[in-house]
C-alpha cells in the first residue's frame, strides 16, 4: 500500500516533462503523482485542492516566468516552487530566488540527487516556515487573549471584594474559563508545530468515538460511509473542531456526516448542520488565526486548527452552503 505518495505538478515541453519524470523515477522510491503541465493556465487548474507538494516550472523558454511564479504563489502560498533555467553562472540561478522560486536548477546539470535534495530543502523550507507562523500565533494569543483574562478575573475580584456583588465573581468565572479552553487549545496547536508520522487511518475509527460523546448531549448523527485516508493522531481535533462547531456556533441538533471516495483516488469526509449557516462574506475569514463570529466564539483558533492540519495532511478543508439551511464543512484527504 502507498501512502502519502508526493504529487507533483511539471510545467514544460513535453520533452523536458519525460526528461525530470525519469530523474523523479530514481529517486523517489516510493513513487510519485505527476502531472504535465504546458503553461500556467494548465498549471493552476492542475493545482486545484489538495494543492500538490512541489510544483517545477521551466522558465529558459519563458520571459514572463516572474509574473508565473506570482501567480502560483498568490494561489499556492505554501507550495514550493522550483524553477528550471539553462543558465549556469551564479546571477542568473540567484535570480529566480528573486522572483519568489524557492530552489533553481539547470537543465542538463543536475542528477537525482540534485533534485532529492532541491525538493526535499524547499518542502523543508515551508515546513518551517509554516512553525513559525504557528508559534507567532501562539505568542500572540497568549500575550493578548490570556493577559486580557487575566486583567477581567483580578478586576472582577477586587470589585467582588469592595461589593460583594456576584456578578463580579461569575464575570471572574467566565474569563477563568476562557483562559482555560485557549490553553487547551493551546495543546491542539502542538499538533500542527510537533507532527506524528503520518500514516493510514480508518475515518470511522476516529468519528465513531465522537459521535458518541457528543450524542449524549442531544444532537442526532446521521453517519455513512467509510474510508482509510492519511493522517495522524491530530484528525481527532480536527473533526471535533468541526463537530463543536456545528453544535454551539450553528446550533443545530442534527449533523449528517458521509464519506466517500472523490476524484482521483482521494477521499472526502462532509459535515453538513441544519444550523444558521455562515454569510458568503465570512466564509475566507472563519479559517483564520483568532478570527470569532458570531454566537460562541471563543478562542477563534479551532478552524485554524483544522485548516493548519489538512495542509500538513496534503489535503484541504472547505466549506459551502447546506440547503435548504446550514452549513457543509468538506474535507479532502489523499487515499491510503
Amino acid at each position: 500500500m502507498k501512502s502519502n505518495v508526493p504529487r507533483v505538478v511539471i510545467q514544460a515541453s513535453s520533452e523536458r516533462v519525460e526528461q525530470l519524470k525519469q530523474t523523479l523515477s530514481r529517486c523517489m522510491s516510493s513513487g510519485a503523482k505527476i502531472n504535465a503541465s504546458s503553461g500556467i493556465e494548465a498549471t493552476l487548474e492542475l493545482s486545484n485542492e489538495p494543492s500538490p507538494d512541489a510544483i517545477f516550472i521551466d522558465i529558459s523558454q519563458s520571459d514572463t516566468y516572474a509574473d508565473e511564479i506570482t501567480r502560483i504563489k498568490e494561489k499556492l502560498p505554501r507550495t514550493p516552487i522550483i524553477a528550471l533555467c539553462e543558465k549556469t553562472d551564479w546571477k542568473g540561478m540567484r535570480e529566480p530566488l528573486g522572483k519568489g522560486a524557492h530552489a533553481v536548477l539547470a537543465w542538463n546539470h543536475f542528477d537525482e540527487a540534485c533534485v532529492a535534495g532541491s525538493l526535499a530543502e524547499a518542502v523543508a523550507r515551508r515546513d518551517l516556515e509554516d512553525v513559525n507562523k504557528t508559534l507567532k500565533v501562539v505568542n500572540s494569543i497568549l500575550r493578548h487573549d490570556v493577559m486580557n483574562n487575566l486583567t477581567v478575573i483580578g478586576g472582577g475580584l477586587e470589585i467582588y471584594k469592595l461589593k460583594k456583588d456576584e456578578k463580579f465573581l461569575n464575570s471572574s468565572i467566565n474569563a477563568v474559563e476562557r483562559s482555560v479552553d485557549m490553553i487547551r487549545k493551546m495543546r491542539e496547536v502542538e499538533s500542527i508545530v510537533s507532527p506524528k508520522e503520518l500514516k493510514p487511518v480508518r475515518v470511522r475509527e476516529v468519528v465513531n468515538p465522537l459521535v458518541q460523546r457528543y450524542s449524549s448531549k442531544g444532537v442526532t448523527f446521521e453517519v455513512e460511509g467509510d474510508a482509510t485516508v492519511i493522517a495522524d493522531e491530530a484528525l481527532t481535533s480536527v473533526i471535533d473542531n468541526l463537530l463543536n462547531n456545528a453544535m454551539v456556533h450553528s446550533r443545530s441538533t442534527v449533523v449528517r456526516m458521509s464519506i466517500h471516495a472523490g476524484a482521483e483516488g482521494e477521499q472526502e469526509l462532509r459535515i453538513a448542520d441544519e444550523g444558521v449557516g455562515i454569510p458568503d462574506d465570512i466564509k475566507p475569514k472563519i479559517w483564520q488565526e483568532g478570527y470569532k463570529h458570531g454566537r460562541g466564539g471563543q478562542s477563534g483558533l479551532g478552524l485554524y486548527i483544522v485548516k493548519k492540519v489538512m495542509e500538513r495532511y496534503g489535503g484541504a478543508a472547505t466549506v459551502e452552503d447546506n440547503h435548504p439551511r446550514g452549513a457543509v464543512f468538506v474535507l479532502r484527504f489523499r487515499g491510503a
